[in-house]
């Protein structure tokens, strides 16, 4: 039997056939993001009271992840919620906020279920530990993930979009390995120190061979990317918790 009349036949049987769910509209995040972003650091004034964010925001809330009508909508979803989730977080203690370590005690900011997902609350770290790591296996979304903090991969001056999506990890990841002030590879010294995230998720790196290997893959100076090719020690940079504000 053709698929076209399997298809009537179903139609016939149960009713119309449902349409795939169309994909979350990201622009208004995108919008903001290209306005209030500068050298990876984020003017969180321009998202206090914003309408488009709060709608934003709203809709997140009300999009269930999985109806989405592919693999690579579902990954920019889930990126961008977290990064609009996380700005949402660190408004509500706005402006006196200076770091997101000590709102809450023990890396609490991470740990509370306040998040609306598709009509069920998430934490941070639900999402991205629970979600986003496990089920898209992903390396490079540890520089689309901001965290609010300086020593977080800067956060990229666009929303992820399904279309887009390789080239914009591709962007943020290369932005993140190149950055000295994040990752540094000293020719002059043969020292290298990456940032701690490749100490905290290193098995999401393992099938490059580590850390260092795959940071090589995006690296544009030579003399940088054979050291890491060939590293014998990696250490790892002090993380810097201050808040990633302009």
């Amino acid at each position: 039997m053709s698929i076209r009349p399997a298809l009537i036949i179903l139609v016939l049987l149960f009713g119309a056939a449902p349409a795939l769910a169309a994909d979350l509209d990201h622009s208004p995040f995108d919008k903001l993001l290209k306005q209030n972003v500068k050298k990876g650091l984020l003017n969180y004034e321009g998202f206090v009271d914003n309408k488009a964010f709060k709608e934003y925001v709203a809709k997140i809330g009300q999009t269930v992840p999985a109806e989405l009508p592919s693999r690579a909508a579902r990954l920019a979803f889930w990126i961008n919620a977290y990064n609009a989730l996380t700005i949402q977080s660190v408004l509500v203690h706005w402006p006196k906020i200076k770091s997101v370590s000590n709102i809450y005690p023990k890396f609490g900011f991470f740990e509370r279920k306040v998040n609306i997902v598709g009509g069920q609350k998430y934490s941070l770290n639900d999402i991205e530990n629970k979600i986003i790591r496990p089920r898209f296996n992903e390396p490079r979304i540890h520089a689309a993930l901001n965290c609010a903090s300086i020593s977080c991969p800067p956060i990229q001056p666009f929303a992820f979009h399904a279309q887009q999506l390789n080239q914009q990890l591709d962007t943020a990841f290369a932005t993140f390995a190149n950055d000295a002030s994040r990752n540094l590879v000293d020719p002059s010294s043969g020292r290298i120190q990456l940032s701690q995230i490749f100490n905290w998720y290193g098995k999401d790196f393992a099938s490059a061979g580590g850390p260092a290997k795959y940071v090589a893959g995006f690296i544009k100076d030579e003399k940088q990317k054979a050291m890491l090719l060939n590293a014998k020690k990696v250490d790892f940079l002090k993380y810097n918790w201050q808040l990633n504000k302009l």
